[in-house]
């Protein structure tokens, strides 16, 4: 579990700012880590980071249904 920014007095946009950077150095990191030259027949490097977004995007869980959670677990007892 991770504190609410505003825990160590920030903002609250601050863990938007953070969750930004975390994104960059990961996609900076990819990039860095793919060949500077495809090799003939090969694919692209759009094509190599593409794949690599598209891998990642499938790992993240999909949103949950807010209405949903709350019935199932409701913040009071007598919900």
């Amino acid at each position: 579990l991770l504190p609410e920014p505003e825990a160590f007095g920030m903002h609250q946009n601050a863990a938007i700012t953070s969750a930004q950077a975390e994104t960059a150095t990961l996609f900076r990191t990819i990039l860095e880590l793919l060949p500077r030259q495809a090799a003939g027949g090969g694919k692209s490097r759009e094509e190599l980071i593409y794949e690599e977004a598209e891998s990642i995007l499938k790992k993240v869980p999909k949103e949950f249904d807010m209405e949903e959670v709350k019935k199932k677990f409701p913040l009071r007892l007598d919900e």
